[in-house]
This record gives C-alpha cells, sequence and structure tokens, in this order.
C-alpha cells in the first residue's frame, strides 16, 4: 500500500505501514505466551514457590507490564512494542510536532495497553467456563444448561433475600452467555475493519482504542533519536554526583538501575521470545528426536577360522565349500560367504559354520542380492 501511495503522490513518510503495525502486534500477543512457557518449567521445578506465580501470571504479566509501558510510555512516547519498532504515540492536533503525549494521555493509554487485554482475557476464561467448554461444543446446549438447571433447584429452595440474589446471579450468567459472543464479535470486527481502513488511508487510526483516545502511531524521526541520544548517557549514567543526603544518592541509583534494566528489555525480551519460538519449532520437529537416539553400537568383531575348520580361498569370489565361483551367493551367521546351496547343505547337515565351526541354523542364512 506504500508503493501505490508512492504511485499516487500522497505518500506520508510518517505514517507505519499496516505490516508494521501488525508486526508489533504480534510481537505482543508472543511476550505472554513466552514468559507464561517459562514461568511454566520453572514451577514444574520449584512447584512450592512459583505454582502461585503460575496461576496468578496474568495479573503479575499484567503488573510487570503496567511498569514497562508506563517507563516507554513516558519516557520515548509510545509502548515497548511500538518503541521497538521505532514508532511513538502523538495527539491528532500535534502531528507536525509538539510536546507529544500528555500525563493523561499516559494513563489512558496503559488502561488499553494493559487492564483491556487482562479484562479480556478474563471475559473468555469466563465464557469458557461458564458455557461448558469443549464438552458443550460436542455434546450441544443441553450439556451446557446443566448447571443452570442445577442453580435454578437451588434457587427454588431459598427464600426471601437469597433467593432473589441467587435468581439474579443466573439471570447474569444466561445473558452473559447469550450476548457475550456477539460482543466478542464486535470486538474482533471493529479492530478488522479500522485495519482495512487504515490500508486505504481511510483513517490515520489503525484501532479503534486509539481513535478513543485521540491519538495516532507515527514513526520516529531523527529529532527524536537525536533527543534520546542525547538524553541517554546522563540518564543511565551510574556515577552522577550525589545530590544531598545518602538516601537521596540510594535513591537515584536504585532509579538509575531500574532505568537501564527497562531499556535493556529492548533486546531481552525480543531474544525471548526468539528463543521461545526457535524452542516450539524444535520440539515439533525430528531434529531432537533423531538427537535423543541412542548411538548406533561399532560392528561386532568378525568371526576368525577355526583351525578344524576349511581353509579360506585367497580369491574371494571362490566359495569355499566347493572351491568353484560363487553362484547365488548367501552370507553364514559367521559372516562368510558362500554359494546358497553349498552352506544351505552344510548347515543342515552339521550345523554349524564351515569355516569358524560357530553353531548355526539353516534359517539363520542370509541371501546376498547385488545390483
Amino acid at each position: 500500500m506504500e508503493f501505490m501511495s508512492d504511485m499516487l503522490g500522497g505518500a506520508d513518510s510518517g505514517k507505519p505501514s499496516l505490516f508494521e503495525i501488525v508486526a508489533q502486534h504480534k510481537m505482543t500477543d508472543l511476550l505472554e505466551p513466552a514468559l507464561r512457557h517459562v514461568t511454566s518449567v520453572y514451577a514444574h521445578r520449584y512447584p512450592r514457590y512459583l505454582v502461585r506465580a503460575l496461576n496468578w501470571h496474568e495479573e503479575l504479566y499484567a503488573a510487570v507490564m503496567l511498569l514497562v509501558e508506563r517507563h516507554y510510555l513516558r519516557n520515548y512516547g509510545g509502548s515497548f512494542t511500538e518503541h521497538f519498532y521505532g514508532m511513538k504515540r502523538v495527539r491528532t492536533g500535534k502531528l507536525g510536532g509538539g510536546d507529544g503525549m500528555t500525563r493523561g494521555d499516559v494513563w489512558r493509554s496503559l488502561a488499553f495497553l494493559v487492564g483491556l487485554p487482562l479484562v479480556k482475557s478474563r471475559l473468555d476464561q469466563l465464557y469458557e467456563r461458564e458455557s461448558g467448554g469443549e464438552a458443550a461444543r460436542l455434546l450441544g446446549d443441553a450439556f451446557a444448561r446443566r448447571s443452570d438447571v442445577h442453580a435454578r433447584g437451588e434457587a427454588e429452595g431459598i427464600a426471601g433475600v437469597q433467593r432473589r440474589l441467587q435468581t439474579f446471579k443466573l439471570t447474569a450468567r444466561r445473558l452473559f452467555q447469550q450476548y457475550y459472543p456477539h460482543a466478542n464479535f464486535v470486538y474482533h470486527m471493529a479492530t478488522m475493519l479500522y485495519y482495512v481502513a487504515y490500508m486505504f488511508d481511510r483513517t490515520g487510526y489503525n484501532s479503534p482504542w486509539l481513535h478513543m483516545l485521540g491519538l495516532q502511531v507515527r514513526r520516529m524521526s531523527a529529532a527524536d533519536y537525536r533527543a534520546m541520544d542525547a538524553r541517554g548517557p546522563a540518564a543511565s549514567s551510574l556515577f552522577a554526583p550525589p545530590n544531598g543526603s545518602v538516601l537521596r544518592a540510594t535513591r537515584n541509583l536504585v532509579a538509575r538501575l531500574l532505568f537501564g534494566g527497562l531499556d535493556f528489555l529492548k533486546v531481552l525480551l525480543p531474544l525471548s521470545i526468539f528463543f521461545y519460538r526457535f524452542l516450539e519449532w524444535w520440539y515439533r520437529s525430528d531434529f531432537h528426536k533423531r538427537i535423543q537416539q541412542a548411538p548406533v553400537p561399532p560392528p561386532p568383531q568378525p568371526l576368525h577360522p577355526h583351525a578344524d575348520g576349511i581353509a579360506v580361498p585367497e580369491d574371494q569370489s571362490i566359495c569355499a565349500i566347493c572351491e568353484k565361483p560363487r553362484t547365488n551367493p548367501a552370507m553364514a551367521p559367521s559372516g562368510y560367504v558362500f554359494c546358497y546351496p553349498c552352506i544351505h547343505r552344510h548347515i543342515s547337515d552339521n550345523g554349524r559354520c564351515p569355516i569358524t565351526l560357530a553353531r548355526a541354523r539353516p534359517e539363520d542364512i542370509r541371501k546376498l542380492y547385488a545390483d
């Protein structure tokens, strides 16, 4: 679409393409499952300490992302993934410059970046639980409504305020089961429609939430990067002279360490996502199964000719039994090759290899086929 815009002469160099917008959203969607995978692995190793963290993973993740997103919105004017792709947020009236987002814009952006995904995830889980999950989809609505029938029976056995409360809960659950799929459809359809409108330059907002906030996502300019470079050393220096008391100096040091750690997430989290995707591909492929297979044991030591056995001819194409060129070659269990009729008759009569005198059976003879 950028190529088409260039051809039409209306290209906006500061407007990110739809592919950049989708890429940063995909990166956001990969952060939570990647961290959940790491948490689940260590929770299985140390369940006493981490099983609660796994049960409350979404809330803990939201708390961490609240800190991370607030840091990037305040210092870089965009969310973590937006800054990673070289983008920032600006108010609609400040597209040509200005001071960026206000404090209120930061907190409203945090509500949609952190609060809305958490609420949406919890509502999805609640609907999955109330609707019966996979069992209801396989067995039909009758299976999903058994809990409602049971709750209705309990409500009929309770009098007074508790009965009305139980009836209200039952009605709310039924309405939620009925209308939440429609609300979910509207949620995803609105996002898709804004993507399409953004792709065809019908709107400057790539999501309905940014439209509600009055913010647009723009590419960072050279002036933005110069301002970041000028601010970076002063913010990340750990050897700045202390200002006043030891307590204030310690607080400044901790703040600088935290600032540097949050900035390092620009490198750490993408590497974590890459490592997570690599592990997912690795365990889905057959490469790790091949590597984990037991090594092939070396071949056994060859059996040497016995002193009482027949001699091995110098010409390897001669049968040691009939002393003629081999026809229809076959191998004895000892590894020596003879004519098939010769070795079959000898082993059937004697039960041993004619050269090594090792025990053998006719069914152990293996025919050899040449190309």
